[in-house]
């Protein structure tokens, strides 16, 4: 994590130029994927806290037991994110973060990923976190003075992309289901699924969907087709070694709509809402070897 040039660090707002992904984020097709996509995003973000960006869970848990976990996130990408990001042409990115939105127990961040000579963006994206007790794992509200200093970064005329609280998605009968089973590698810190497997559950399980010709319109391997919008949201966690189970279904009036729900027992843990180009992609990429 040393390929970066840092070109402001101030708190609430990080930019600087960092390498472009590597091959290890790529797909079978060689562009970038989508769960590549979000662990280059921990990436980045690991280089903002590592400049101050946002004080952390960590300056909290030692007086308030409190920890961070991701609530939401939603994700926009220009058609440039799939062709040209991917191209080994492309060496370096423009990222910058801000702090979007406050409330007493979460906290938005906002990031912007755009090319270093046009500033052109390729892909903008926003989480909330929700904080929580370690111990009883409920939520809580933040300490007031932690509240106050953050209000403070947050950038009031910033675009906020999450406008408001993703519907429930409840998988109709006819969905498509398939099972998987977590593995110890799965996890990260927080002893649940890294947030980037349970992107690449859904697209496993949409290009067995779509190979098995379950979707309308997409009936060659989904991967074929660029995702360009994802809205997720998390609702609780699991361990290694964990059945399943993934229900994916497409939108009755809109073919580009694709949903997802996945279930630990009876309780659903995740859904999201993948918006797909309808056209397959005609990029090449090319080795980087």
């Amino acid at each position: 994590m040393t390929n970066y040039k840092l070109t402001c660090a101030v708190p609430g707002r990080c930019e600087f130029d960092i390498a472009s992904p590597a091959s290890a984020y790529r797909d079978r097709t060689g562009h970038l994927s989508l769960w590549g996509i979000s662990k280059f995003e921990q990436d980045t973000a690991t280089i903002c806290g590592n400049h101050g960006f946002m004080k952390s869970s960590r300056d909290m848990a030692s007086k308030n037991n409190i920890r961070f976990f991701l609530i939401s996130e939603k994700r926009i990408m220009s058609p440039t994110c799939h062709s040209k990001l991917s191209w080994s042409g492309v060496k370096q990115v423009h990222v910058r973060f801000n702090v979007s939105c406050i409330t007493p127990g979460s906290v938005g961040n906002k990031r912007v990923f755009s090319d270093t000579e046009s500033g052109d963006w390729y892909m903008k994206s926003e989480n909330r976190l929700v904080a929580v007790n370690w111990e009883n794992r409920r939520s809580v509200k933040f300490p007031k003075s932690y509240y106050e200093i953050i209000s403070k970064l947050v950038e009031k005329e910033e675009e906020i992309l999450i406008t408001r609280r993703q519907d429930a998605l409840i998988p109709p009968d006819r969905a498509f289901k398939t099972t998987i089973k977590t593995r110890y590698s799965d996890l990260d810190f927080n002893d649940h699924p890294n947030t980037a497997q349970y992107y690449q559950f859904c697209c496993d399980a949409a290009s067995k969907a779509s190979r098995s010709g379950y979707y309308r319109h997409y009936t060659s391997d989904i991967v074929n087709y660029p995702v360009m919008e994802t809205e997720a949201t998390f609702l609780g966690g699991c361990g290694p070694e964990e059945q399943l189970e993934i229900h994916t279904w497409q939108d009755e009036c809109d073919i580009t709509k694709l949903y997802f729900a996945i279930y630990l027992k009876e309780a659903r843990i995740f859904q999201a809402c993948f918006v797909l180009d309808s056209k397959i992609s005609q990029d090449k990429v090319l080795s980087s070897l």
